[in-house]
């Protein structure tokens, strides 16, 4: 028994201690990630054939391992293929971590807060004149394949500007507007938006509603909508959809969706390096 101890203790080193800890974390991220998704339940059943490979082979049942094996197998090629939103959205939540974000800290907030009274004047004229709209408002998550599927305009952000691209009849009033509020950049318009395939969502919403709605539900965008029948004005924000909101509480929501928390002059330690460089 002391010579097991002493065998157990020898092995128990620290890299072998990290190497528990960081399997630990992923292993808790990865629970947290499926959970209420769909792929818990297959998760679940990757565990029952991960008891049941072993326990078939003690008993011999030769064959019955043959095929748990190589279920097992072909289910890891299926879960990569069938859940890739899901591995998809993690690796994003992966993305957006703090540690990334503190390299990209922006050193001012007054163009955000142009650009942000650029967007509301003009929705608030929309939505007077009863005229349909779906702005995206980019974030951490990049959308080039959204871009993509419209018209690239690299222009900067104007009322005019997008009160004129949602006039009806105009070439890209359909579709949705890409904004960079950062860089101050209209990306694109006429953008196609992959729809909500929540059921829960009532028959009143249009295809506007459920494109600005599925946005949220693959990135980290604010999407402001304008409804055409009512002029309504709502945005949706992390797959949940905001109806009928005032100017001033949207305004509120992008600025602190978007906004950097400033503490005296800390602006991320890219800048202050970047700073430094130019002598600053």
């Amino acid at each position: 028994m002391q010579e097991f101890l002493l065998y157990i203790q020898s092995r128990i080193t620290v890299n072998s201690f990290i190497e528990v800890v960081i399997i630990t974390l992923i292993v808790y991220k990865l629970l947290l990630w499926i959970r209420g998704t769909q792929a818990e339940q297959v998760f679940k059943g990757l565990i029952l054939l991960l008891f049941c490979a072993p326990l078939s082979s003690w008993l011999g049942f030769t064959t019955l391992n043959l095929i748990i094996t190589s279920a097992f197998t072909w289910a890891f090629i299926l879960v990569v293929v069938v859940f890739q939103p899901e591995f998809r959205s993690a690796l994003e939540q992966l993305g957006n971590n703090r540690l990334f974000k503190g390299l990209l800290k922006k050193p001012s907030m007054d163009f955000l807060i142009k650009d942000v009274n650029k967007v509301i004047k003009s929705v608030m004229a929309l939505a007077e004149e009863k005229t349909g709209a779906l702005i995206v408002l980019e974030k951490n998550t990049g959308l080039n394949n959204i871009v993509e599927t419209g018209v690239e305009l690299d222009a900067d952000i104007s009322s005019e500007l997008l009160e004129n691209i949602f006039t009806p009849n105009r070439p890209l009033h359909d579709g949705a507007v890409i904004l960079k509020l950062w860089s101050s950049q209209v990306r694109a318009a006429g953008c196609l938006l992959p729809l909500s395939d929540n059921r829960a969502l009532g028959s009143e919403l249009g295809t506007r509603h459920r494109a600005g709605l599925g946005m949220t539900e693959k990135s980290d965008a604010i999407v402001v909508i304008v409804s055409e029948e009512t002029g309504y004005i709502s945005y949706a924000l992390k797959g949940t959809l905001y109806q009928d909101v005032i100017p001033d509480m949207l305004k509120q929501v992008i600025l602190e969706n978007f906004s950097v928390k400033e503490e005296g002059n800390n602006y991320g330690w890219f800048y202050k390096l970047w700073e430094k460089k130019d002598g600053k």
